[in-house]
């Protein structure tokens, strides 16, 4: 009994690898929660709008897509690494920890900015910055996920249905 309590400790205990799809969807897909970034995360995302009025909190909002990219990172660090997953995982966890910085500390400010009706162009100006600091950098690691994924997918024979790639 001893020896059989210690051997399902130990296979809890140690990571196994999943199924490709398990590897894809948490790995890739669940990028697809990030795709808006930057400014774009505000006014197509959450619907902000020049004009004013929002019906919620963007501070909750930005709080709980935290609590979300928290939860795949967490995810995908679960995974067992393998020689055919590594470069997917790696590149997935790179987007998510980048996702997840700015959105603690650039998008939260801006999302207090909004909530505390701060002048339109003060708004404007931080979302420029904000912008100008990272989008492209989020757009690189963004893409480099998709292309990995894509050839994944396609290398396991996960069905896909595309939607045209994320360009601004």
């Amino acid at each position: 009994m001893r020896k059989i309590l210690i051997l399902l400790l130990l296979l809890t205990a140690c990571k196994l690898p999943a199924s490709p799809e398990k590897y894809f969807d948490a790995a890739a897909l669940n990028a697809n929660s990030v795709s808006h970034f930057g400014s774009d995360y505000f006014i197509t995302a959450l619907g902000y709008s020049k004009r004013g009025s929002s019906q919620f909190n963007y501070e909750e909002q930005i709080k709980y897509a935290i609590l979300r990219v928290e939860g795949n990172l967490e995810n995908v660090n679960k995974l067992l690494p393998t020689k055919d997953t590594k470069a997917m995982l790696d590149a997935s966890k790179d987007l998510f920890q980048f996702t997840l910085d700015s959105y603690r500390n650039d998008h939260l400010p801006i999302a207090k900015m909004i909530d505390r009706k701060a002048p339109e162009e003060e708004v404007a100006k931080a979302m420029e910055a904000l912008d100008k600091k990272s989008y492209e950098t989020f757009l690189v690691k963004y893409d480099k996920l998709y292309n990995i994924g894509t050839q994944y997918a396609r290398d396991h024979d996960i069905k896909l249905v595309e939607t045209p790639k994320f360009n601004r």
